[in-house]
């Protein structure tokens, strides 16, 4: 996939659950974020995204999604 498919993929994704609004500001957000504090997405991932959940809590939850969304 390229850069270009995986921008448009992630904003119809964004859109979708968040709507237009939301997915703006939410763009606007991470922008600005990245402007004022460095982001490392990794630290931020394993501190944040999946917070007090067991690998295979994790996995169950990937397969539930992936059976109900497009992928």
């Amino acid at each position: 996939m390229t850069d270009e498919e995986i921008r448009e993929k992630g904003l119809k994704i964004l859109n979708e659950h968040l709507g237009d609004l939301e997915t703006t500001r939410f763009i606007a957000q991470i922008m600005r974020e990245g402007r004022d504090t460095p982001r490392n997405y990794t630290e931020w991932r394993r501190e944040n995204l999946f917070k007090g959940m067991t690998a295979e809590e994790i996995h169950a939850a990937a397969i539930e999604y992936a059976k109900t969304h497009d992928l």
